[in-house]
């Protein structure tokens, strides 16, 4: 007998759409807060940040898009790296403005 995943899949792909979509926001936003505050090397690890959340996204959307199963890892692990990196470089700006 053969298991009907239903929309599972699907949902867990379009999630992990919003959150890279989010953590690339954020962390374009965190990028530009860097360069007007003169924070260059704040502004690159943002900048990067951005870039993997949008490739992140990309390639959820290209495995979602091509039928297949999307593995609840991978894209987990990336966006968890993320949004370590992103909250880091957040708490580094605030304790360098604050101090």
């Amino acid at each position: 007998m053969r298991r009907d995943p239903g929309l599972q899949p699907e949902r867990t792909a379009l999630a992990w759409q919003r959150t890279a979509l989010s953590t690339a926001l954020i962390a374009l936003l965190l990028a530009f807060a860097c360069l007007r505050g003169g924070f260059l090397i704040g502004t690159a690890i943002a900048g990067l940040v951005a870039v993997g959340a949008g490739a992140s996204l990309f390639a959820v959307r290209r495995r979602a898009a091509r039928g297949q199963k999307v593995p609840p890892w991978t894209p987990l692990t990336r966006m968890a790296v993320l949004l370590i990196v992103t909250a880091v470089v957040g708490a580094t700006l605030a304790l360098l403005f604050l101090f």
